[in-house]
C-alpha cells in the first residue's frame, strides 16, 4: 500500500513515510538491538541485522494489508522511528503499532502525534472506520501516547505475557473513526 503525499500524512512536528528496503541503515538496526527501545517489542527475541530488517520491509511493502511508515522529525530531518498498520478491509479495521527508535526524542510527543496523523489518514484517505493497538501495562509511555491520540482502553488481558520472566497485563485499546467523518 502506497502512503499518498498528502497533509494528512504530516504535521507540524512529524510527516510519515512509506518505508523502503534502503531506510534499513545501522541506526535503524541499533535501535532493534538496543534493549532500552525494544523492551516492550516481540521482535526483541530476535538477533537483527541489515538484511532481516530490509526482509521484513519488503515483505510489508508487498503485503496490500500492510502500510509500514517511518517518522520523520521535521526539525532535524531524521527518521525517528515507524508506524505500522495492519488493515482489514471487509471491517473497515486497522491495528496500529509504534516504534520511536531515537531516544534522543523520547518525550517530545511524537508518538501521539505520529498516532493521531495516522488515524487522520485512515479515515480520511483509507476509509477505516477504527484503529485498534495493544500493549504492555507498564510501557506507559504507550499507553499514554496512543490515550492522547484519542484511543480509549478497552480490555485488559491479566498476565497475557512474560515481560523478565513475570506475567505482564496486555491493554487493549481503540478509537473510533467514523464519528469523526
Amino acid at each position: 500500500m502506497r502512503a499518498p503525499a498528502t497533509a494528512h500524512w504530516r504535521t507540524e512536528l512529524l510527516e510519515l513515510f512509506l518505508l523502503e528496503p534502503g531506510h534499513a541503515t545501522e541506526e535503524y538496526l541499533e535501535w532493534l538491538n538496543d534493549p532500552d527501545v525494544n523492551r516492550y517489542l516481540e521482535s526483541r527475541f530476535v538477533t537483527h541485522d541489515i538484511p532481516s530488517v530490509q526482509a521484513f520491509i519488503a515483505s510489508a511493502l508487498s503485503d496490500p494489508n500492510v502500510l509500514f511508515l517511518g517518522i520523520r522529525a521535521r526539525d532535524t530531518g531524521h527518521h525517528v522511528g515507524n508506524l505500522k498498520l495492519v488493515i482489514d478491509p471487509h471491517h473497515g479495521l486497522g491495528e496500529v503499532g509504534i516504534l520511536i527508535g531515537d531516544r534522543r526524542v523520547w518525550g517530545r510527543g511524537l508518538a501521539s502525534r505520529a498516532i493521531d496523523c495516522l488515524a487522520g489518514a485512515a479515515t480520511h484517505e483509507l476509509g477505516l472506520r477504527r484503529l485498534t493497538a495493544g500493549c504492555y501495562r507498564s510501557n506507559e509511555g504507550s499507553v499514554r501516547a496512543f490515550q492522547k491520540a484519542g484511543f480509549h482502553v478497552e480490555a485488559v488481558r491479566p498476565a497475557h505475557f512474560l515481560l523478565d520472566g513475570k506475567p505482564e497485563d496486555f491493554i487493549l485499546m481503540a478509537r473510533h473513526l467514523d464519528a469523526q467523518l
